[in-house]
């Protein structure tokens, strides 16, 4: 996909498991995630779905490794105050809640978190 970059965590919370992901390219919102999920998905489709779309971009990425910039075991992350939580509806890829927002990852340089040439222009 490429485009912006966007940042994976997950963390079991509260007896949940939550999947954390989040736009990592300056001038990048965190609203870009649900534009692209909005716009890859048939007409009208409720938010649960979007959200799932969501997790599974993300987790299709880190299994699989395709378009990862850089697998970070054990780093420092953030999520800014102000995303948007979603239910899944039930698990789904192992997690029962999303949060999308602004992330920032200080081990993460410049040039790994800059807009990525896409072929997809919906993604860019």
């Amino acid at each position: 996909m490429f485009g912006p970059v966007f940042g994976y965590a997950s963390e079991f919370v509260e007896g949940r498991q939550v999947a954390y992901v989040g736009s990592l390219t300056p001038g990048v919102p965190w609203q870009k995630l649900w534009k692209m999920a909005v716009t890859c998905n048939r007409d009208r489709v409720p938010e649960w779905d979007l959200a799932r779309w969501i997790v599974t971009q993300a987790t299709r990425a880190l299994i699989c490794g395709s378009d990862v910039v850089m697998k970070l075991e054990e780093a420092d992350w953030e999520i800014k105050d102000g995303g948007r939580e979603a239910e899944l509806g039930s698990t789904w890829c192992g997690h029962d809640l999303l949060i999308t927002g602004d992330m920032v990852v200080p081990d993460l340089s410049a040039e790994q978190v800059a807009r990525k040439p896409t072929a997809f222009p919906h993604y860019g």
